[in-house]
């Protein structure tokens, strides 16, 4: 599956979703600044707000390992690829380091963090659209279900335009809906899905964020 650009995929799985969705108590919550292009299309059809959860990742480069994600709140989600020897292995020999990094990344968030920022909280009782451009490894999604879990939310669905079989098998045990428009059996880079290079940047993600309710179809 290829598309033109994100948006256009975004559009794809809006008419997915709005007969489902449209005017329920929905927030489309977007996995990366790409995902907001895609997220913005599906907000802007359903009436649903848009928001990012930001995510930085503590990668340790002798080992090639990405130990784990840290996100809004102070949340840190080990990677549940590790086992509890390998995480008591590489904290051993990475303790001092490791605290650091994971310091500097609840940091790096913070400052991220705009006035309108979601909370687990502030989504009890809402449908919740996870989104993003491409999802290759499922380790993302399956940290942000793991900020999720305070939220009594009322359904997770998630909607992507390209998923790997590993994410895409992850995400039928975690989510309690799906609309994935392709699915690869052998990954490439996201990019490669995309003819167009629509992907925002921070600063741009942040103007489509804000702009969503105004511009509601």
């Amino acid at each position: 599956m290829y598309f033109g650009s994100r948006a256009e995929a975004g559009v794809k799985l809006a008419n997915e979703l709005l007969p489902l969705y449209r005017y329920e108590n929905t927030v489309v919550v977007a996995l990366s600044e790409s995902g907001v292009a895609v997220g913005y299309q599906i907000a802007v059809n359903l009436h649903a707000a848009l928001r990012r959860l930001l995510m930085t990742t503590v990668h340790i480069d002798d080992e090639s390992i990405d130990y784990a994600t840290i996100m809004p709140g102070g949340v840190v989600a080990i990677n549940p690829n590790l086992s509890e020897s390998e995480q008591s292995y590489y904290y051993g020999e990475y303790a001092g380091w490791l605290e650091e990094q994971i310091r500097q990344g609840i940091l790096e968030i913070d400052r991220e963090m705009g006035s309108d920022e979601i909370s687990p909280e502030n989504l009890r009782g809402y449908n919740v659209i996870l989104t993003d451009d491409g999802i290759d490894n499922p380790t993302k999604l399956e940290a942000a279900m793991t900020w999720l879990k305070p939220a009594r939310v009322d359904k997770v669905i998630l909607a992507c335009p390209i998923i790997s079989v590993p994410a895409l098998d992850k995400a039928h045990i975690l989510c309690d809906e799906l609309h994935i428009l392709g699915v690869a059996a052998n990954y490439l880079a996201t990019d490669h899905y995309y003819e167009q290079d629509d992907q925002p940047d921070a600063d741009t993600a942040r103007r489509m964020i804000y702009a969503t309710i105004n511009n509601w179809k």
